[in-house]
């Protein structure tokens, strides 16, 4: 007879590991509210899960760096930077990345204020494969150059005509003898910007040197990598926290179910996992004596069984030697009778 009540210890203990050490803590009604807070993601359209060092819609500002606003708008994410939106293309939390595009160029290249593309020194910077386009406005009808490095375009600012031109190269001196021609004629243009464009982008420009082309290649934006603390948010989340900015002290904080901490939360079990634990071992515990007691009790019923087995096969053994004895006892003294 075999009785399977109980897993086996080694069985129980693997689970006893699995369950405490690698099952991830849910939140509790004591947790920190700010804790709470910043455990949330930011979601917009088709850009989903955004976080730290970013903040916004369900994410109080606390939750990230002031200057990193994020704005859900029509299902379009955008951010400001000084004053200059940007549509978000994309975020990549893996490289620390986010894609923008300028809103004042989504559909034509003469936007009402003309103003250079900004970026947050040390917060917010370009990345390597960033390349500038240079767009002149308010250029002079008279001595217009004529040059397929210079394409030129007509555009309309609040009612006033006036004509613009672009270019991919930052140096015109290396165009040689009519270099100096250009770079006097495009010093008396009234407004002159600098927009980065993506590699990919600034090279369709270069084999399709057009204002629809510019146009087309605005809207695909260029990428700004961050640095927001980087090293100290991955300490802080290995922790089991959540990343974020302290208003008062303008500085990274770690927010822990219990407290916020300076760069990380301490490792300690609460009162539920303990008491968890501790009701999981003891039923283990009990279990094992339990399971202790059912073998002896099974090894004494065999033990009894095989016992009362052999007693019985021993008594008849002896019944049988015992009947033949007597037989042989009474053919003996049949053959002896006259």
């Amino acid at each position: 007879m075999q009785h399977h009540l109980f897993p086996t210890k080694s069985w129980f203990i693997m689970f006893l590991t699995i369950t405490f050490v690698h099952a991830p803590s849910s939140a509790s009604a004591n947790d920190d509210e700010r804790y709470v807070s910043c455990s949330n993601s930011l979601d917009c359209g088709d850009i989903k899960g955004v976080g730290y060092p970013f903040w916004g819609s369900n994410r109080p500002d606390y939750c990230g760096y002031p200057e990193l606003k994020l704005n859900c708008s029509d299902q379009d994410l955008e951010i400001t930077i000084k004053k200059l939106t940007y549509k978000v293309l994309g975020i990549n939390n893996q490289s620390r990345t986010l894609s923008v595009a300028r809103t004042d160029y989504a559909e034509n290249i003469c936007p009402i204020f003309i103003l250079n593309t900004t970026w947050i020194p040390n917060l917010l910077n370009y990345t390597s494969d960033d390349q500038n386009i240079t767009i002149y406005y308010g250029c002079p009808t008279q001595g217009a150059p004529t040059s397929t490095v210079l394409p030129q375009f007509p555009c309309e600012i609040n009612a006033t005509q006036m004509t613009g031109y672009f270019t991919a190269f930052a140096n015109l001196s290396v165009l040689g003898s009519s270099a100096s021609s250009l770079i006097s004629y495009l010093a008396s243009c009234k407004d002159s910007i600098i927009v980065p464009l993506r590699e990919s982008a600034f090279q369709q420009i270069l084999s399709t040197p057009t204002a629809a082309q510019l146009l087309g290649s605005l809207n695909q934006g260029f990428g700004l990598e961050w640095n927001a603390s980087n090293s100290l948010c991955d300490t802080c989340q290995l922790s089991g926290g959540q990343c974020g900015y302290n208003q008062t002290t303008t500085a990274f904080t770690c927010y822990c179910k219990d407290q916020p901490q300076q760069f990380s939360c301490q490792q300690s079990p609460t009162n539920d996992q303990s008491s968890s634990m501790s009701s999981c071992l003891l039923f283990f515990f009990s279990a094992d004596v339990t399971l202790g007691v059912n073998r002896k009790t099974d090894n004494l019923y065999l033990d009894s069984t095989v016992s009362r087995t052999q007693d019985m096969s021993s008594s008849k053994l002896g019944n049988g030697r015992s009947r033949i004895f007597a037989n042989r006892k009474l053919t003996s003294y049949q053959s002896r009778k006259p």
